[in-house]
């Protein structure tokens, strides 16, 4: 501790590279792997609720889910019973889900917010290909034979803590059912993630590998804790910095504190930054694995099937030529899927619940997406240069294109 306070005291006599020192310091002591797990502090009051704005990246928005939301005003299973069409927030708009009826959807009672791309406005992807989901894990006894039989590839877009506590939160068989492919991240020496490569394959109970239909799950993680710690440390200011490098050797919850207060005044339009901006390996290595006609039918999926879901739904769409209007209105069906899971020990966007505001994290407003859409156009020239700047260039474009949308 005492070595720690000194390094500040340095840094902030030399303010040359401190940005650098600080991150080093911080990546350096211990507890650092589980700087956002649940601490003995229970459950943390976090404050940012009343936040006029908060600053992204370069980006400044309103927060979302604010008390004064006349949408509030609609409880959940009134908002269910409205045919469940999803309460919007700011504008309190209602958009009715698509018609389903002849897309090949399964019928699952456990798994929650599944949905055919091709269900979205003027998608023109053909139906019966891609879904997203909620986590698969869930699956019911006779929820299982139907993921199987719809489902021939998944991709699991959670945290390797996350898909590693499957065996203890979950009574399902499903996974049985699916070989494994694990990957592994190259990172930069600054630590961002790089490259990212098939490491190994645990083969199913089942021995799918031998099937005249093999099925494979994909493990691609598309964000983690650390990724949260390093994006949000970036983002701090040179005092914020110094400060919670100095906590962090003294006063670890005073420097949780710091992280949680910053990631609950950001909301979910921080998460999708960080994806964006940290995720890219995993999510070329996504749509690579969409691309491939022998994977189909695929299903993607997070824990809720919202927010990292979401997000790769928006790329594969705005990709192949859907509107920003048609995507948002898909992206708010998700609205009340926490409320479906009914699950507090759920992850959200690979961070405990529990840690999160309920009112910025728990529900899909439309500003979220607008604002990620608004972001990934104005930091990187929008969906098909943003691939193109992870390596899923235009010629990659029309083969996923080719395997989606084309008989």
């Amino acid at each position: 501790a005492a070595e720690h306070r000194l390094l500040a005291r340095n840094i902030m006599r030399r303010n040359t590279a401190a940005s650098q020192a600080i991150l080093l310091l911080f990546f350096g002591v211990p507890l650092a792997d589980s700087f956002l797990a649940p601490s003995s502090l229970g459950h943390l009051h976090l404050p940012g609720r009343n936040t006029a704005s908060a600053r992204i990246g370069d980006q400044r928005f309103s927060p979302v889910g604010q008390r004064n939301n006349p949408a509030r005003s609609l409880t959940r299973s009134q908002a269910c019973r409205r045919e469940r069409c999803n309460v919007l927030s700011m504008d309190a708009s209602i958009v009715e889900e698509p018609e389903t009826e002849g897309l090949g959807m399964p019928s699952l009672q456990s798994v929650k917010n599944v949905r055919d791309l091709a269900s979205v406005q003027n998608s023109p992807i053909k139906p019966g290909r891609i879904f997203r989901a909620a986590c698969v894990g869930t699956a019911c006894e006779t929820d299982a034979p139907a993921i199987v039989e719809n489902f021939k590839t998944l991709i699991d877009l959670r945290s390797e803590k996350e898909w590693n506590g499957d065996v203890i939160k979950y009574n399902s068989t499903v996974f049985d059912q699916y070989d494994s492919l694990i990957y592994s991240v190259k990172k930069s020496k600054s630590g961002r993630p790089k490259l990212i490569v098939p490491s190994s394959t645990e083969v199913s109970v089942s021995g799918s590998s031998t099937l005249e239909r093999p099925r494979t799950r994909h493990m691609l993680s598309v964000i983690d804790e650390s990724i949260y710690k390093r994006g949000v440390f970036k983002r701090f200011g040179m005092r914020k910095k110094l400060k919670a490098a100095a906590y962090m050797g003294v006063n670890f919850p005073k420097a949780k504190r710091i992280f949680l207060d910053y990631i609950n005044s950001a909301g979910l339009p921080l998460l999708n930054e960080l994806i964006l901006d940290y995720g890219g390996p995993a999510i070329k290595a996504v749509m690579e694995v969409l691309s491939e006609k022998d994977n189909l039918p695929v299903a993607f999926y997070c824990t809720a099937g919202k927010d990292r879901t979401g997000l790769v739904s928006m790329l594969v769409l705005s990709a192949l030529g859907v509107s920003d209007e048609d995507i948002i209105n898909d992206y708010v069906l998700s609205d009340t899927v926490y409320a479906d899971l009914n699950d507090k020990s759920a992850m959200v966007g690979a961070l405990q619940q529990e840690q999160l505001d309920p009112e910025r994290f728990l529900r899909a407003p439309r500003s979220v997406m607008e604002t990620t859409i608004a972001l990934l156009r104005n930091d990187y020239g929008g969906a098909h240069a943003y691939l193109e700047s992870i390596g899923f260039g235009p010629d990659k474009i029309e083969r996923m294109r080719a395997a989606l949308c084309e008989d």
